[in-house]
């Protein structure tokens, strides 16, 4: 269709522009010619055609004319003088009233929210028959601050249009906003249960309520999205830190070791949580599971000094070592503090000397107190 209307396109050219047996140019319908390219895509060409009509005929059309002036503009992004061109075709007898649902697109656009509004309503029928277009109504209402009535509006929109699962999702985002977190947690739940499957928004949800400090309901959304996508690591992670939020560490442990199970790349995370919910063997075992050397004796070190198994800790130095890992200030103070713990102070001594980090030397001058201490005074001596 396309290649025949280029070459319609191409005879009507060549019409004004070659042959001299060809009809003068003022005989071409330059508006029949605008239909064919906008019909086409051809939104700069339509609108040259346009600038070449005859206005002055006898029983000009100026409502479709203004019209497709107006779609034309439309096409090219200039909104302002797209709907100048729809309104002129409405006062010169324009009488289908889709030309208005184009009006409130432009205005929208143009963030004039208010005449979205009016625009809409000069097209009830339509209105009402297009669900879409009552979401756009309800929108241009919550951008003007007219909360109620957008709540109105997708109220009236799903009573006439039950099944469309779009206003749930609309309607969330305004509760949420409106504080309204168990109303925004029922349409979730609406939405989540009937439209398209679609994990990004479950996930968008979830994130919606996580923000919202509404920690409980967001939980909930975020098992039974667990439970539908098991296999989804970003709604396991999610559902991880929100039992993080709330204080329930071995639960999120276990949500990252399952998602290592699914990606290793997530092992090192399921260990460190591992470490800070105190499950030492389940730590040191997702830690044994990791591939790069350095990273595994690194993590290692904070999971003997986490349980205080400082003659494990420094049983890995020949490791460390050989990892090049001692030039690690921290390492060293580790090393030197465990020393200090079984009471190797030489050793311990070895390693403090090495330091020179500011934090770490500070901490360096306490434990040689305490050292000499140990040395003077057993009693004293608080290892």
């Amino acid at each position: 269709m396309k290649k025949i209307s280029l070459l319609i396109l191409t005879l009507f050219l060549s019409v004004s522009l070659f042959g001299a047996d060809a009809k003068k140019e003022q005989d071409i319908d330059y508006v029949a010619l605008a239909t064919l390219l906008i019909k086409d895509a051809h939104y700069t060409r339509a609108n040259e055609a346009l600038s070449h009509v005859n206005t002055q005929a006898k029983d000009f059309d100026f409502a479709h004319y203004y019209t497709l002036k107006g779609i034309v503009a439309l096409k090219l992004a200039h909104y302002e003088e797209s709907n100048k061109y729809f309104y002129k075709s409405i006062e010169s007898g324009q009488k289908e009233k889709s030309i208005y649902v184009y009006i409130a697109q432009n205005s929208f656009k143009l963030q004039e929210y208010t005449k979205t509004i009016k625009a809409l309503e000069h097209a009830p029928a339509l209105l009402k028959s297009k669900p879409n277009l009552m979401a756009l109504k309800a929108e241009s209402f919550y951008r003007l601050k007219e909360y109620n009535e957008a709540l109105m509006t997708l109220k009236k929109l799903l009573e006439l249009h039950p099944k469309y699962y779009k206003a749930y999702r609309q309607r969330f985002a305004y509760f949420i906003a409106l504080k309204l977190y168990q109303s925004a947690l029922s349409d979730a739940k609406v939405y989540l249960a009937h439209a398209k499957e679609n994990e990004q928004v479950t996930i968008s949800f979830i994130n919606a309520l996580r923000e919202a400090k509404e920690t409980k309901k967001a939980i909930l959304l975020a098992e039974a999205a667990h439970l539908k996508y098991p296999k989804n690591t970003t709604i396991i992670l999610l559902l991880a830190n929100l039992y993080i939020d709330k204080g329930m560490l071995q639960s999120a442990a276990d949500l990252f070791d399952e998602a290592s199970d699914i990606d290793y790349k997530y092992t090192k995370d399921a260990a460190e949580m591992f470490r800070r919910a105190k499950d030492f063997t389940q730590a040191l075992y997702k830690n044994s599971q990791l591939l790069d050397t350095k990273e595994k004796y690194k993590q290692k070190v904070a999971i003997y000094l986490e349980f205080g198994e400082y003659e494990q800790l420094v049983a890995t130095e020949e490791a460390l070592k050989r990892n090049g890992l001692l030039k690690e200030q921290n390492l060293l103070y580790a090393l030197a503090y465990s020393y200090y713990k079984i009471g190797d102070f030489k050793k311990a001594e070895k390693y403090l000397k090495k330091i020179t980090r500011s934090d770490l030397f500070a901490n360096s001058i306490e434990l040689r107190k305490n050292m000499a201490k140990c040395q003077t005074n057993h009693w004293e001596c608080s290892l």
